[in-house]
């Protein structure tokens, strides 16, 4: 899917453009050489070096040592499975179109991911990663980011559910390209306390920034069946296609959260690993949280379908 991309955005709906490559490129400090559209994953790595990883090694090594509980391996490997089939099920959802009155079918995808959820909170995985990971800082999305492109596990793990080489180009693209939507997320202690506020958020009543992406990606797809029946006439073909793409990436973030922790549960993961793709999966999360917003949930009168005819 290729749209007109907003300048101020430079969003990539599964495939890079020319414009969205080179501010990819630009904001890692490489002055592009040719402008390709469809980049891949390969021509990316050829022009973007890794940087030390000392530093992610040592906030994975963190999170680990910071587990309150002992991640289930058999456990995680079953819920992934379960997750593998919804991305089965996009396609199912793109010819539905918007969804009949009481119908479930976007809460179902999610069903899987609610099951990690719980155990991934319950072992503290959640807490560590609070604890032990910087928020979304420029610097920070620059290092993980570079990490990410020289890991084998990007690719292979988003084979597994469905995502074309291009989708996953435009992945890795967004992580970076939408970093001031990233930027907008503190981690719970930078919220103000009880205390010094009369109104508004207190850190009390805020979940740990990579808990709060998690479970916000999952209750905006379990809620879109009910806000896509209620807004039917204003529902545009467009807008179902856009949020799918922003529901898919969703979920693949969250199916690489979950993977990696299956793989720590198995020992079979780098510290730097575990850093790189916990940061980029949430990334993922927060990303299509954003963008749904924009794509569907606000639909102003230049979006929304065209009014129908008195007595239609």
């Amino acid at each position: 899917m290729v749209y007109g991309t907003n300048p101020e955005e430079r969003y990539s709906y599964g495939e890079v453009s020319d414009e969205n490559r080179r501010e990819f490129l630009k904001a890692l400090g490489v002055v592009a050489g040719g402008a390709v559209a469809g980049a891949t994953l390969d021509d990316l790595r050829t022009e973007v070096s890794s940087s030390a990883a000392e530093g992610l090694a040592e906030m994975g090594q963190a999170v680990q040592d910071g587990l309150t509980g002992t991640l289930d391996e058999a456990l995680l490997a079953e819920q992934l499975a379960a997750l593998e089939g919804s991305f089965g099920m996009l396609s199912d959802l793109e010819a539905m179109g918007v969804p009949e009155r009481d119908a479930s079918a976007y809460q179902e995808l999610t069903t899987a991911a609610w099951a990690i959820n719980d155990h991934l909170s319950e072992v503290g995985f959640f807490a560590s990663a609070e604890a032990n990971l910087p928020a979304f800082t420029a610097d920070h999305i620059e290092e993980t980011t570079r990490q990410l492109l020289h890991i084998n596990a990007l690719p292979a793990t988003l084979s597994e559910v469905g995502f074309s080489e291009q989708e996953q180009t435009a992945l890795v693209v967004n992580i970076v390209n939408a970093r001031e939507q990233l930027s907008w997320w503190m981690k719970t202690p930078d919220y103000p306390p009880a205390d010094a506020v009369d109104d508004g958020v207190v850190h009390e009543y805020v979940a740990p920034l990579h808990q709060r992406a998690a479970e916000g990606s999952l209750l905006w797809i379990d809620g879109l069946d009910h806000f896509l029946w209620q807004r039917k006439p204003l529902v545009t073909d467009e807008m179902i296609d856009r949020g799918l793409w922003d529901v898919k990436s969703m979920l693949g973030g969250y199916y690489l959260l979950a993977s990696a922790a299956r793989d720590l549960a198995a020992g079979d993961i780098a510290d730097d690993h575990l850093t790189t793709l916990t940061t980029a999966s949430t990334a993922l999360t927060i990303i299509g949280q954003e963008f749904l917003i924009g794509d569907v949930v606000r639909i102003t009168d230049d979006k929304r379908a065209p009014r129908s005819p008195a007595g239609d």
